[in-house]
């Protein structure tokens, strides 16, 4: 592996770093004040890896959600991912082995640097630096729960809203990654997209709001359109 090319990846995981510390700080101290174990806890961040299913997953069992239900939902919610991977297929290797180890640190936020940043990235480095990025993201994530677990119950005795305010930094950090990978040739997509979601939320259907968006924004975006102007 070209260590050059993965350190790069790590640079570039930085910003991810940022966002997912705080984030999953409040996952540990959410999971803890459920009378959850330090175990399941940091056990859960480090199997399942997936900022929205964990805090559902603690929602749910706030409310005595069967657990059949808590996966199918949570499979559901995730489905989004499945569009992802076409998305930067042309940049990643062809191994079949590898693209599945990769797929388990594709989340949202890598997808939104993958997608932004490896068209710059040397073809033979590309899956060294996604590696970089990717391990990265995954043991931020990771450390953050730890650290939540650690401190959490100090820092909430002096900060009540610290939990709410930490939980802000993920979307906040989605949006800036979404907003610097936007090209002309995208807006029809994220437009319909966002129609799509508007009206399947307003029907009554708000856990499908994201995965009808995500099928209508899939259908219209061609990325070869931007690689041709290019040419």
């Amino acid at each position: 592996m070209n260590l050059k090319a993965a350190f790069k990846g790590v640079q570039d995981g930085l910003p991810i770093v940022l966002g997912y510390v705080p984030v999953a700080m409040a996952f540990g101290i959410s999971g803890s004040s459920l009378g959850l174990k330090a175990s399941e806890i940091s056990l859960t961040s480090l199997i399942v890896y997936s900022g929205a299913g964990q805090f559902f997953i603690l929602a749910a069992m706030k409310i005595a959600t069967p657990w059949i239900m808590i996966v199918a939902l949570i499979t559901l919610l995730n489905m989004r991912h499945l569009f992802y991977g076409p998305i930067i297929s042309n940049h990643l290797p062809e191994s079949l082995k590898q693209r599945l180890a990769m797929a388990f640190f594709l989340t949202d936020e890598v997808f939104a640097t993958s997608f932004h940043r490896l068209k710059y990235v040397q073809e033979q480095d590309r899956t060294a630096w996604f590696w970089g990025l990717g391990v990265t993201a995954w043991l931020s994530w990771v450390g953050g729960t730890v650290l939540g677990l650690i401190t959490g119950e100090q820092l909430l005795a002096h900060y009540p809203l610290l939990e709410q305010v930490l939980k802000f930094s993920l979307p906040a950090l989605f949006v800036v990654l979404t907003v610097m990978s936007i090209h002309r040739q995208m807006l029809l997509a994220l437009i319909a997209a966002a129609m799509v979601s508007l009206v399947v939320t307003l029907s009554g259907y708000p856990s499908l709001a994201i995965f009808a968006g995500a099928i209508s924004a899939f259908v219209l975006y061609n990325p070869k359109t931007k690689e041709q102007g290019n040419e």
